[in-house]
């Protein structure tokens, strides 16, 4: 099985992407990547998805 890459375009999401990125992050098997694409939050979006090992790109 060819591995998987996930995008997620995000703004603002620091109270909903640790349940996202903790699911994706468990599934057998886990994606090859996760990439965030961060819309300029003002909120932790972008260090909580660092922290679940995700690739963010902030674009404002």
């Amino acid at each position: 099985m060819l591995p998987v890459s996930v995008i997620i375009p995000a703004r603002n999401e620091a109270s909903n992407i640790g349940r996202l990125l903790e699911s994706l992050t468990t599934q057998d098997p886990p994606p090859g990547e996760i990439l965030v694409i961060d819309a300029g939050s003002t909120d932790d979006t972008g260090k909580i998805a660092r922290a679940y090992g995700a690739t963010v790109t902030t674009r404002r």
